[in-house]
């Protein structure tokens, strides 16, 4: 005895869930690339930012720590927030000047007149805070709070991170005489 079956292939109704399933499958996976891609671009705008505040800090304090700070003391309450700019004498490249300015409302530090941060980066907020700079016989200490923000244009990519170090300035001369 022989059956034979008489349906050969899938009915509307079988074709319409299938299709309506799929759908929400490759929404939901869709959605969840989206949202890697943003979190990635967000890491990378992050990274990008932290390395340009460290750059800048470590180059200032590299010169700072072997040089003679001409700047009077500042200290760090909030009026010594205020101070933008930095005068040392370094044993090798002479006087160095670092400043903080901002230029149509985006923020550089610059050295010797020439940028040190990356144009894809606002500089929100820095400040050199001296202190011991006098005859107190105090080494001279250098704090420098900094507040970066990456320059997206879209909000919710938009990153900011703020950083601060201090630094102990020696005489080189003065040591090496002794």
């Amino acid at each position: 005895m022989r059956t034979t079956s008489r349906q050969r292939g899938f009915s509307l109704i079988e074709l319409l869930v299938a299709a309506t399933v799929f759908t929400f499958v490759a929404a939901g996976v869709s959605g969840l690339f989206v949202s890697a891609l943003n979190l990635q671009r967000r890491a990378t705008s992050i990274q990008h930012i932290e390395e340009n505040a460290l750059f800048v800090l470590e180059s200032i304090a590299r010169e700072v720590r072997v040089s003679i700070v001409e700047s009077g003391d500042t200290g760090c309450a909030p009026p010594g927030l205020d101070t933008r700019e930095l005068v040392i004498k370094h044993p090798v490249n002479g006087t160095v000047r670092y400043q903080y300015e901002t230029l149509g409302g985006l923020g550089r530090i610059t050295r010797n007149g020439e940028s040190m941060t990356s144009e894809d980066v606002n500089v929100t907020a820095f400040a050199f805070c001296v202190s011991g700079s006098g005859a107190d016989n105090r080494q001279t200490r250098v704090t420098m709070p900094i507040t970066l923000e990456s320059t997206d244009v879209r909000q919710e990519m938009k990153v900011t991170t703020s950083l601060q170090t201090s630094v102990v300035s020696r005489d080189l001369t003065v040591d090496l005489t002794k």
